[in-house]
C-alpha cells in the first residue's frame, strides 16, 4: 500500500496490504495499490502502466507459470488534489490478467467504489476496488481469500428533497386557455383575410418533448484527455514489467 496522496486511514491501509498478501500467497498474482496526489498533464493509464512496468508487478512467477505477468495495479488519485479537477479511479491489468479481470470489468470496480470517492471517504472506496480484484484472483486461481479482510460497508448518503410545490391552476385549465387563445387568435386572422404561412397564430416548436437527455460518459481510457504532469519518482524498481496496456476505470 503506496498512499503517497495521504488519504488512507492507517487500518484500511493495514487491511489493503493483507489483502494483497492472501493473493500473493495463494495465488503467485501480485496487487499494487497506490495513491497520488496529482498527475499533471498526463494521462491516468499511463501512469499506472509505468508504475505496473517499473515496479515489475506480476514478475515473481516463471516464464510459463500461470501467474507470470498475473499482476494488476490500482491506481487512486483524488480530486481534491487533483490539477485536473477531477479525481481518477483506475486498475491496469497485465498480460496474465487481462483475461479475469477485463477491462470492463475493472471499469465496473471503480464505477462500484465511485460514491465513497466522491464522498471524500478514501478508504473505504479503495478497499472495495482492492477487494473485488482480490476476489477475480481468487476465482480465476481457486482459492479462498480471509473473509475478515473484508472493508467495512459503505452507506451512501441519503440526500433529502424539499417537497414539490403543485402549481395553483390545474393542468385542464391550463390547456382550455391555451385553446381559447388559440382560437381567438385563429379568427381574428382569417378576419383579416391572411392566408400566407407567417400567419400561423403560434410556432409549434420541432422536436419532441419530455425527450430524456444523452449526456454520460461511456467510454474507457483510450488514450489522453486525461491531466497529468511531471515525471515519475517511482525510481529504484527496474524495468520490464508486462503491462500492454489492459485496464479500466472511473472518474468523478
Amino acid at each position: 500500500m503506496n498512499d503517497f496522496a495521504h488519504v488512507i486511514q492507517a487500518d484500511a491501509a493495514q487491511r489493503m496490504e493483507r489483502i494483497a498478501q492472501d493473493v500473493r500467497t495463494k495465488s503467485r498474482g501480485e496487487m499494487t495499490i497506490v495513491t497520488l496526489p496529482d498527475i499533471g498533464t498526463r494521462d491516468v493509464q499511463e501512469v499506472a502502466l509505468q508504475i505496473g512496468r517499473q515496479w515489475k508487478v506480476g514478475k515473481i512467477g516463471n516464464p510459463g507459470d500461470p501467474t507470470r505477468n498475473a499482476g494488476a495495479v490500482i491506481l487512486v488519485v483524488p480530486r481534491e488534489t487533483s490539477s485536473d479537477g477531477r479525481g481518477h479511479c483506475f486498475v491496469a491489468t497485465g498480460y496474465g490478467a487481462e483475461g479475469f479481470l477485463t477491462d470492463a470489468d475493472v471499469g465496473d470496480i471503480c464505477r462500484e467504489a465511485t460514491p465513497a470517492f466522491i464522498a471524500r471517504d478514501y478508504s473505504t472506496g479503495l478497499e472495495l476496488v482492492t477487494l473485488r480484484t482480490a476476489e477475480r484472483f481468487a476465482k480465476e486461481f481457486k482459492f479462498t481469500l480471509d473473509t475478515a479482510l473484508a472493508p467495512p460497508q459503505f452507506s451512501e448518503p441519503q440526500v433529502e428533497y424539499p417537497p414539490s410545490r403543485e402549481s395553483g391552476i390545474p393542468p385542464f385549465a391550463i390547456f382550455i386557455v391555451f385553446l381559447v387563445v388559440l382560437f381567438l387568435l385563429s379568427s381574428a386572422r382569417r378576419g383579416r383575410g391572411c392566408a400566407s404561412p407567417g400567419c400561423l397564430p403560434l410556432i409549434i416548436p420541432t422536436g419532441g418533448f419530455g425527450g430524456r437527455g444523452r449526456g454520460g460518459w461511456g467510454g474507457g481510457f483510450g488514450g489522453g484527455g486525461w491531466g497529468g504532469g511531471g515525471g515519475g519518482g517511482f525510481g529504484g524498481f527496474g524495468g520490464g514489467g508486462g503491462f500492454g496496456g489492459g485496464g479500466g476505470g472511473s472518474s468523478w
